[in-house]
């Protein structure tokens, strides 16, 4: 119980640095800072998560989140909801590489690994369950968006955050909530930069009278 408060205070300067720092640095810090997490734990990687079970649970949540992306596609109305998403320049590279690297990894090890496994031993899973959703919730602040604007993003990633912690436990590892995590952001981006992209070949057609 006692590497709680040296884990925290390392997500704590990680996550400033984020705020803080150059973006394009954060696909090598996140790793790293992961890795650190990780040798200040002191337990096997198998113990915090780093193994290859609950396929089963991956497979499943993988299936369920894109198969909401493909209805949210096929509706009007999710397909503007997609269109509003952050955009970026160059989505495959941001889906996959700059989202796992820069995101999942430190995230699913630092919350759902080292900081979980850690509260699970002393407190339960369940206990860690909901101190492990709550500060993942509080992560997702945002100091520029306030107080107000960043209330739906932080109820919403603490939500997110029970579920995740839910398949660390059922599937005894890692591999089901990083994929979910992955296939949550890093889907999105593709999707969103796929309906930009069609909305602008629409929009062209119609200039072109097409």
């Amino acid at each position: 119980m006692a590497v709680v408060i040296p884990v925290l205070l390392i997500m704590v300067a990680y996550r400033v640095w984020v705020l803080t720092g150059p973006r394009r640095a954060q696909p090598i810090a996140g790793p790293l800072t992961a890795l650190l997490l990780l040798l200040l734990s002191g337990s096997p990687p198998a113990e915090v998560g780093l193994t290859l079970t609950g396929g089963a649970y991956a497979v499943s949540a993988v299936a369920s989140v894109a198969a909401v992306y493909g209805l949210a596609w096929l509706i009007p109305a999710g397909r503007r909801a997609l269109a509003t998403g952050r955009r970026y320049p160059r989505p495959v590279l941001a889906a996959l590489v700059g989202v796992p690297l820069s995101t999942v990894i430190f995230e699913e090890v630092a919350f759902r690994g080292v900081l979980w496994t850690v509260l699970a031993d002393t407190h339960g899973p369940g206990w860690a369950t909901a101190i492990t959703a709550l500060l993942f919730g509080i992560w997702h602040f945002s100091p520029e968006a306030g107080f107000r604007r960043s209330l739906g993003p932080v109820a919403f990633t603490t939500v997110a955050g029970v579920l995740l912690a839910l398949l660390r436990h059922l599937s005894g590892g890692l591999l089901a909530p990083v994929l979910l995590h992955w296939t949550a952001n890093g889907l999105g981006i593709l999707a969103t930069a796929a309906i930009t992209r069609r909305g602008q070949d629409a929009s062209g057609e119609r200039r072109n009278g097409r």
